[in-house]
């Protein structure tokens, strides 16, 4: 079993408790109940009432929901820790991965702690305040990746239609992730494709030109070789004989 003075350092490692006075401290892990769970266990599912959070000491644990691995967590994971506050539907399913050492702080007497010690409050509502800014920064940051993902589909539907967009996904090429380096590959196999195809059209071009003069020339000699023709110019020839005779 872990000793007090352990408990207190391990609550050190959890976001809620970073900023807590060391006697303030004291008192949270003394309600810390310590959990052993076997492998394989499912320790709630999804949609499971939340009245308390979890630290693992030991093991690993698979967060999923509907079949989805979401995230795994390890020594000094946290899970459930908005349950210790607010008791609410779990938003996914934990299963264990290994056998499984945990910290547990039940929501009921963490609440009577807090309501006696109003500076717990103070911190708690701190660190709850730098995480909703870091998840909507991550919010933000999501928004946008989808907003170039969208781009590059657009890009790519537009070169199935015929249109080389190459400058529409300029934005997403300057990415450092395998959504950037993607972006890059798409934009220099558009510009290699355009120029193939501008090749291609100048080549028709070209062809048909030729086309134009071999099909003129056939009419000329086809006119030329006629016997109407044979005929105009001998005509001509005798009337230009007669005229250098009156001369």
């Amino acid at each position: 079993m872990l000793s007090h003075t352990e408990k207190k350092q391990i609550l050190r490692t959890v976001n809620l408790f970073t900023e807590t006075p060391q006697d303030i401290l004291e008192e949270v892990a003394r309600l810390l109940e310590e959990v052993i769970c076997p492998a394989e266990t499912t320790l709630f599912e999804k949609g499971d009432f939340g009245d308390a959070m979890y630290i693992i000491i030991e093991g690993s644990v698979r967060v999923h929901s509907g079949g989805r691995t979401l995230t795994v967590l390890e020594k000094g994971g946290v899970f459930g820790e908005m349950a210790a506050l607010d008791p609410e539907p779990r938003s996914a399913a934990i299963t264990a991965l290994e056998d499984l050492r945990l910290l547990r702080l039940e929501r009921v007497p963490f609440m009577q702690l807090i309501t006696s010690r109003p500076e717990i409050t103070t911190g708690i509502i701190h660190i709850l305040c730098q995480t909703l800014r870091a998840r909507t920064n991550v919010m933000v940051e999501d928004y946008e990746y989808l907003q170039q993902v969208a781009q590059l589909t657009a890009a790519a539907a537009a070169v199935e239609a015929g249109l080389y967009q190459i400058e529409s996904i300029d934005a997403v090429t300057k990415r450092n992730d395998a959504l950037g380096q993607l972006a890059r590959v798409f934009q220099r196999m558009m510009r290699e494709v355009y120029a193939r195809e501008q090749r291609l059209q100048k080549e028709v071009q070209e062809l048909r030109i030729e086309v134009d003069r071999a099909r003129q020339a056939q009419q000329v000699e086809k006119i030329t070789g006629s016997d109407y023709f044979q005929q105009l110019r001998n005509k001509a020839g005798d009337l230009r004989n007669i005229l250098e005779g009156e001369t």
